[in-house]
């Protein structure tokens, strides 16, 4: 009976304990809206991360069927379909035809398609169904493309639609559908793909599920010129995308640390009012142990509804964030990722678990504290701003050592993972020093304005009583701020590093963008007046160190290959241009330095058709947004190296100073056999190359945007908390004939000297934020170094939007507290 009892009186306080939301729908807003944005910024980047890896493990897969190993023609110009044909009869019926191309809209704006034979695919779950009647009209002049909705809507194409490319060609009538695999992809059948782009050969042949024994008789009965190699996607795009993907992660974790913040202010907003429900409680006989089983009960139904709505939000905001991302992934690293995102258990299951975690300091703790502490030690109000002075103190300890913790890491980084770790102890170690320094500032201000000064005396001393209730939300809002300003002047400095390297690789009027037209082919005349030089680039793609690595062939005479972008040379760089069989030598890109862990001067190996080759590393190239090895070496040398394997990889023709050398290169190219649309003219190619780069960073933005949002979330959640605290105060104000507008000078001024003090702090956190991304974990990541960019315009502008957030919080809560002082008022006036 006695255990009934008390679990009936446990039952009770916690059902008492949680009432307390239901009659303060305010305080219970932010509260979900601090454990929903954690959790849904947090979750949509997981969703997409865990999406984007399901589509890497499927990447051997062409439209639902499985395809082991592709037929690749030796030099790079396709595979012949009477190839094709004859291997079908010899009995390779597991090959099947693929045309992977990319074109563009008349726009600029880049496409990647992709066809195939249907009747020749094998029949797989999740391949396309031949059988239907959409197959017909699909095969039938005037045949069909299939766009992904997604696609189709971002391009403004409706169903029938024909869209224009670059080259003049149109493309059959839109049907929006997408299939397995197919990504942001166009998909048409592939004798569509034959006669509409006019070409005579396809990309390569897929084989589905070859073991060992046919893999050998198929590589025996391929006709020369064409090679069978195994389809290694699904290793290279995790691996090449691992370093992407821990970066969305951090990001993530941040946004959702500081939504945790919402949560601490909305619990001290909570403990406010539910004060007198604790001691109550107490003092009604509910033991200790009993209020923490109810606090524990109260964690779980908070942590059960965060995740829920968190992952609701999560996967809308995962809808709106993917499309640019799945772009981006497929025009840096070829990855197809389809749009139909599935929330698996385990997302489910991680969810919740930081969820829990994060609930347990945020929530629990301080409700336990509260519980905990005697009836008359929590309501002393003096005894809270004591408790308070040290805790600021304890926390400035622990930011120190996590700022030696950081120190001590930083020696030892050498992998992206730890990078972060080092950027998470420095930013958190700055954010728990934060509370600290502002009240010492407010103290030193105090001590140093003369006893005339009252009214400013009376505002900053007042600033003491608020810090402790605004002392969370200025850590938030410090962590924000600088992830913004860290992230934004790392995003500036690319891009004008990015600008700066276009204008070097690209310094050609004209490029040729179909690899079949050569040099040799188009038969230019050398001493045409139009031409004032050409640059006919070869390569190959191969392996080194277990990692996909393009081999480049340029010509060392070449403009552009004379004014190289390098990132480093030894003295022997010019050996590479005057190309000596006796010595050797190889420029690399940056990505072989701080990937590989190759340094100028070091001897390499590569596999060549001729044998093992070695090459000393005379210079690194910068080469932002390959995720690749690259080597470059003189064309000859390539075509010599790796007879029959070297392919085109496109024309460069700079153009003489006449004023009309365009148009008589454009009529030349025409004339030789060259169709509009095959060449692209170099601001093109500039203006394509940086819209993919603000595609890139789009979902960077908006993580930045929703980050500073919380924090302006958290300082209104603080804001409320304060007022509600000092109720009684600011009626005493009132009856002793304090005006509204000195009320507010008084509670707004600390205010702004906080906010200013922690958005000046910012900005050397955000320089040294940035600094650590580019010249550390740029690096780690991604292979490629550039200078430090700082501008002061971020740093303003988002000044400047902080001054509106905080703005816009006090507003909130100063017209709350002017409708909540008439009753503080008649109850001031009641008690006397």
């Amino acid at each position: 009976m006695s255990g009934l009892a008390s679990l009936r009186r446990l039952m009770w306080v916690g059902l008492t304990l949680l009432s307390h939301y239901r009659r303060h729908p305010a305080q219970t807003a932010f509260l979900i809206i601090g454990l929903v944005t954690g959790v849904g910024i947090w979750s949509a980047v997981q969703i997409i991360n865990s999406h984007a890896r399901a589509s890497y493990a499927e990447a051997d897969q062409v439209l639902g069927a499985q395809a082991s190993h592709w037929v690749r023609a030796s030099d790079g110009g396709g595979v012949d379909p009477d190839a094709y044909i004859q291997l079908r009869r010899a009995g390779f019926t597991q090959l099947y035809p693929v045309i992977e191309t990319r074109v563009a809209t008349d726009a600029g704006e880049p496409l990647w398609l992709i066809a195939t034979d249907l009747l020749a695919l094998p029949r797989s779950e999740g391949s396309i169904d031949a059988s239907g009647a959409g197959w017909l009209a699909m095969i039938q002049p005037p045949y069909q493309t299939w766009y992904p909705p997604e696609l189709a809507e971002s391009l403004g194409v409706a169903p029938g639609d024909t869209l224009t490319l670059s080259d003049g060609r149109t493309l059959p009538p839109a049907v929006p559908q997408s299939q397995q695999q197919q990504g942001r992809r166009l998909f048409m059948d592939i004798g569509a793909a034959l006669d509409v782009l006019d070409r005579d050969r396809f990309s390569y042949l897929a084989a589905a599920g070859l073991d060992a024994d046919t893999a050998r008789e198929l590589e025996a009965a391929l006709p020369s010129g064409l090679r069978l190699e195994p389809n290694r996607q699904r290793l290279d795009l995790n691996q090449l995308t691992e370093s992407l993907h821990t970066n969305l992660t951090a990001m993530s974790l941040l946004s959702f640390a500081v939504g945790l913040f919402i949560v601490f202010n909305a619990v001290r907003y909570a403990l406010l009012s539910r004060s007198p429900t604790f001691h109550t409680l107490r003092e009604l006989g509910a033991s200790g142990r009993q209020l923490s089983f109810a606090i524990l009960l109260e964690t779980g139904v908070w942590s059960l509804i965060g995740t829920g709505l968190g992952l609701a939000v999560g996967f809308g905001l995962s809808q709106v964030l993917l499309p640019p991302l799945a772009a981006t992934l497929q025009s840096l690293y070829g990855a197809v990722v389809g749009a139909d995102i599935l929330l698996r258990p385990s997302t489910w299951l991680l969810a919740w678990g930081i969820t829990l975690a994060g609930l347990v300091f945020a929530l629990a703790m301080p409700l336990w504290q509260e519980s905990r502490q005697s009836v008359r030690a929590a309501r002393d109000l003096s005894d809270r701003w004591v408790r308070d002075r040290t805790a600021r103190r304890r926390l400035a300890w622990v930011g120190l050592i996590l700022a030696l913790a950081a120190g001590a890491v930083y020696s030892q980084m050498t992998t992206v993972l730890v990078g972060f770790v080092v950027l998470g102890l420095a930013l958190f170690a700055a954010a728990f020093c934060l509370p600290v320094v502002l009240g010492a500032v407010l103290g030193w201000t105090l001590r140093a304005l003369p006893e005339k000064a009252w009214q400013l005396r009376w505002a900053f001393s007042d600033g003491g009583a608020q810090l402790p209730t605004l002392r969370i939300a200025m850590m938030a809002l410090l962590l924000a701020l600088t992830a913004n300003l860290g992230v934004e002047t790392l995003v500036g400095s690319f891009r004008t590093a990015l600008t700066d390297w276009l204008d070097q690789r690209l310094a050609a009027d004209l490029y040729l963008q179909r690899d079949s037209l050569t040099r040799e082919e188009l038969n230019l005349p050398a001493d045409a007046d139009w031409l004032a030089a050409s640059h006919q680039r070869v390569g190959l793609d191969i392996r080194w160190r277990g990692r996909p690595t393009e081999v480049r062939g340029l010509e060392p005479e070449a403009p552009d290959s004379r004014a190289l972008p390098l990132a480093d040379s030894s003295n022997e760089l010019s050996l590479w241009y005057v190309w000596d069989t006796d010595n050797p030598v190889i420029l690399a890109n940056e990505q072989v330095r701080h990937l590989a862990g190759v340094e100028s001067g070091q001897t390499i190996t590569l596999s060549t058709g001729l044998g093992d080759r070695s090459f000393e590393i005379v210079g690194f190239v910068h080469d932002y947004g390959n995720p690749y090895y690259q080597f470059y070496l003189p064309r000859g040398e390539v075509e010599r190296l790796w007879p029959g394997r070297a392919e085109p990889q496109g024309l460069a023709l700079w153009l003489s100073d006449r004023p009309d050398a365009e148009a008589s290169a454009e009529a030349a190219l025409l004339a030789a056999g060259a169709q509009a649309g095959d060449w692209i003219r170099q601001a093109q190619i500039k203006t394509v190359s940086l819209r993919i780069f603000d595609r890139t960073f789009a979902i960077t933005a908006a993580m930045n945007g929703l980050t500073l949002g919380v924090a302006g979330l958290a300082l209104l959640t603080a804001l409320l908390a304060i007022h509600q605290q000092r109720l009684p105060d600011y009626a005493h104000w009132r009856s002793l004939g304090v005006r509204y507008r000195e009320m507010g000078r008084v509670l707004t001024l600390p205010l702004a000297v906080i906010v200013l003090l922690t958005w000046l702090a910012s900005m050397p956190l955000g320089a040294l934020l940035s600094w650590l991304l580019i010249h550390d974990l740029n690096v780690l990541a991604f292979g490629w170094t550039m200078a430090l960019d700082w501008d002061w315009a971020p740093a303003i502008r988002l000044g400047l939007l902080t001054a509106g957030v905080v703005a816009a919080a006090l507003a909130v809560s100063l017209w709350r507290l002017h409708r909540q002082l008439p009753e503080a008022l008649r109850r001031l006036g009641g008690q006397s």
